[in-house]
């Protein structure tokens, strides 16, 4: 009889305390032992069990990875399958396609009868953005190893970390400066002028510069063991371009099959820490938006706001990427927001293969005839697939 298969242990656990910031997200998932993450390890294994006996082994080892990039695209082709399911439909996995050596990811039908393909993506940071997340967080969690009895630490940080620093060093930097401090003054002092009032420290590597500030603990909370240091994180302002990475995986998605029999829809899970809107979707399958200015000598003539032909649908000389029929779109799905949020679709207006408007229960943008995007309602994640929509902090029944 074979054993079986599962996503995580069945290790007894007794961590409740938060994840350091270097700890990937499958393993902190797999040791807490927080209820709601209880429930959420339940509810995946479930899905698991739903999902293709023979396509186990190599969803499971991608959802076990400690790159979190890979755990993250396992999990959403996991609860791809699982919602799919849920709305009624039959899905076969890795299904075959002029000949290629690779798959999309499901062909999906509705009794018997095929009706479009769907390959999930990620978009998340790049490799570069990614390594030097991963110093600053090797750095965070170091400073959180420092005992600090009587202070929070606040952080203002400054410039992109290129190197590992010598964490010995600030370890020592920090401790000197807090063992010199009285709990009760800089207390005194926050009250009568906030943090402008308290006292602040410079510390710098190789161009990467974090401005230290001591934030006084209550009385009663002073001196308690197992309280991590770190109470705020400050950093400079960035922009924000979700457009991108949304944008590039639908590029990217669109030849990779070649000419398909039938629509062909990309997922994607916008992973970042700002999120996405609605504005900046448009201006991944649309352009981004800009606005023309008109002038005659010194004189504003016009002003006309429109996009440029850089979208994933409409490039410099048109419509392009037609093959995809439909982009699912949602943000920030991990395990703990499931009954959070909720797929979008927008259909592709140039499609050359266009998806049925009809099909899908989820929320979805049409073009209609004056080629204006029309938002239409649909069905939630947490209905179609029967949670409570407060999951996972509600109790299961």
């Amino acid at each position: 009889m074979n054993e079986e298969k599962k996503l995580f242990n069945e290790n007894d656990r007794d961590y409740i305390g938060p994840s350091p910031y270097v700890e990937s997200q499958f393993d902190y998932l797999n040791r807490s032992a927080r209820p709601e993450f209880k429930r959420i390890r339940n509810l995946l294994e479930r899905w698991f069990k739903h999902f293709p006996s023979e396509a186990q082994d190599e969803l499971g080892a991608r959802f076990q990875s400690k790159d979190d990039r890979h755990h993250l695209a396992a999990f959403f082709e996991l609860y791809l399958h699982e919602l799919l399911s849920k709305s009624g439909f039959d899905i076969e996995t890795h299904p075959k396609v002029n000949n290629k050596a690779t798959h999309p990811d499901f062909k999906v039908l509705k009794d018997g009868e095929p009706l479009f393909y769907l390959e999930a993506s990620l978009a998340a940071m790049s490799d570069a953005d990614r390594s030097a997340k991963a110093r600053e967080n090797r750095i965070y969690d170091a400073i959180n190893r420092i005992k600090s009895p009587n202070f929070f630490i606040g952080l203002k940080v400054h410039g992109a970390l290129a190197t590992d620093p010598p964490s010995a060093e600030l370890h020592r930097f920090l401790e000197d400066k807090l063992s010199n401090l009285d709990p009760d003054v800089i207390a005194k002092q926050f009250e009568q002028g906030g943090q402008d009032a308290l006292p602040q420290w410079d510390w710098e590597h190789d161009g990467w510069q974090i401005t230290f500030f001591p934030i006084p603990k209550k009385p009663e909370a002073r001196g308690k063991p197992g309280v991590r240091p770190i109470e705020l994180i400050m950093s400079d302002p960035h922009w924000v371009t979700p457009h991108v990475g949304i944008r590039e995986s639908i590029k990217d998605k669109n030849s990779k099959y070649g000419e398909l029999d039938l629509p062909y829809i990309v997922a994607i899970n916008v992973i970042d820490e700002l999120g996405a809107n609605d504005i900046d979707i448009s201006n991944a399958l649309f352009g981004e938006e800009q606005v023309t200015i008109i002038f005659r000598g010194n004189k504003l003539i016009e002003q006309r706001l429109g996009r440029k032909p850089n979208g994933a649908w409409y490039g410099p000389k048109g419509p392009w990427n037609k093959r995809v029929s439909a982009a699912s779109i949602v943000v920030n799905l991990l395990p703990w927001s499931i009954a959070k949020v909720t797929p979008v679709l927008w259909h592709n207006p140039w499609a050359s293969r266009p998806l049925s408007p009809e099909l899908l229960p989820f929320p979805k943008f049409l073009a209609g005839e004056d080629n204006h995007l029309k938002e239409f309602k649909g069905k939630n994640s947490w209905e179609l697939l029967g949670l409570d929509p407060n999951w996972p902090e509600t109790y299961e029944d």
